[in-house]
C-alpha cells in the first residue's frame, strides 16, 4: 500500500511539472497546434497583399479636366469638356476597342459661343491668347498642326493643362499633299494624332479640314471619317483674320455675322493663332467683352457640339 502511495504521488508531481511547463512556454503549445492549417503561421502578416480584379480603365498621369475615352465603354461623356483618347487608332485595333463615336444628343443654349484658333501653336501669338482666355476665365478650342507641335511642344502641354480642347489640323497644312486622297488626308491625322500623344499622352478625337470641308472632301472622306472615329468640326462665324485685316475689322467682321441669331444657339467662331495673327490678339479682349455683355455662354468643342450648318 505504501508503494501505491509513493507511485501516485510521483505520477502526480511528474503531471505538475508537464502542465508548468505548457502553460509557461507558447512556444510548446504551438508544437500542439493543429497540423491541417493550410497556411503556415509564419506566413500571415498583416500587410499580405490580396489580389484586385482588373477594371479595364486606363488614365495617365498629367489627366486634366476633360472626358477620356478608354477601355470602358460604360463611362459615358460629361457635359462641356474636352475630349481625348487614350489610344491612337492602331492601339484600338489592336485591342479590338470601338473606334466609333458615342452618341450624344447635340447643345443647343439660347447662347452659346465656341471660341476656336486654328494653325497653332505658335510662340509668341498662342501664349498671348492663353493668358487673355485665362484672365476672363474661359475656355477656348485649338486646332492644332503637327509640325507646329514638334517645334513648340511645350505650348502644347499648356494648352492641355490649361484645360483647353485640343483638335487635329493635319500634318503640314499642305492642301496639294493633303488632299491627294482619302488616304493621305488620314496619314497626316493619324501621324499628328501620335506627335500630340508623344506630347501630352492623349490623342484628340476632333478634327477641322484645312481651308475647311467645303470643295475638298468627297463621300469618301466623310465615310471615313466616321469609320476612325474623327469628328469634324466646321465654323459658322469667320472672324475674317486669314486677309490682313486689322483687329477693328476683326470685331466689326464678327459683330455683323452675329446678327444672324440663327447662330446664336451654336456659334462657332473661327480664329487664327498662327504666325502672322497678331492682329487676332489685339482683338480678342473685345471679342470675349462683346460676347460676354450679351450673357454668351462659352464652350469647348466636343461631341455634343452641334454641326455649324
Amino acid at each position: 500500500m505504501r508503494h501505491k502511495t509513493k507511485f501516485f504521488q510521483a505520477i502526480c508531481a511528474l503531471s505538475a511539472v508537464c502542465l508548468t511547463i505548457l502553460v509557461s512556454s507558447p512556444l510548446v503549445l504551438l508544437a500542439f497546434a493543429d497540423s491541417t492549417l493550410s497556411t503556415p503561421v509564419a506566413d500571415i502578416t498583416s500587410d499580405q497583399e490580396i489580389p484586385i480584379a482588373t477594371n479595364h480603365y486606363t488614365m495617365t498621369d498629367n489627366a486634366v479636366d476633360a472626358y477620356f475615352m478608354n477601355e470602358n465603354p460604360e463611362n459615358p461623356p460629361p457635359a462641356a469638356k474636352p475630349v481625348y483618347d487614350l489610344f491612337t487608332i492602331e492601339e484600338r485595333q489592336e485591342k479590338g476597342l470601338e473606334l466609333a463615336t458615342p452618341k450624344v444628343s447635340p447643345y443647343y443654349g439660347q447662347r452659346v459661343i465656341y471660341l476656336t484658333f486654328d494653325d497653332g501653336p505658335e510662340p509668341e501669338n498662342t501664349p498671348a491668347v492663353l493668358d487673355i482666355l485665362k484672365k476672363n476665365g474661359i475656355k477656348a478650342t485649338f486646332f492644332v498642326v503637327g509640325t507646329q507641335v514638334e517645334k513648340y511642344p511645350e505650348v502644347l502641354r499648356r494648352i492641355y493643362q490649361d484645360g483647353h480642347a485640343i483638335g487635329n489640323h493635319s500634318y503640314n497644312h499642305v492642301y496639294r499633299e493633303l488632299y491627294q486622297s482619302t488616304n493621305a488626308y488620314f496619314s497626316q491625322l493619324r501621324h499628328t494624332d501620335e506627335i500630340i500623344k508623344n506630347v501630352i499622352g492623349v490623342r484628340p478625337r476632333i478634327s477641322r479640314a484645312p481651308g475647311g470641308s467645303a470643295g475638298s472632301f468627297t463621300k469618301e472622306y466623310w465615310e471615313t471619317l466616321k469609320k476612325l472615329g474623327y469628328v469634324e468640326v466646321g465654323w459658322n462665324v469667320s472672324s475674317g483674320d486669314a486677309s490682313k485685316a486689322k483687329a477693328n475689322g476683326i470685331i466689326n467682321n464678327i459683330i455683323a455675322q452675329m446678327d444672324n441669331k440663327n447662330l446664336w444657339s451654336h456659334a462657332t467662331l473661327l480664329m487664327h493663332d498662327g504666325r502672322g495673327h497678331a492682329e487676332t490678339v489685339k482683338a480678342l479682349p473685345d471679342i470675349i467683352k462683346f460676347f460676354k455683355d450679351r450673357q454668351f455662354e462659352f464652350r469647348v468643342v466636343n461631341f455634343e457640339t452641334p454641326s455649324p450648318w
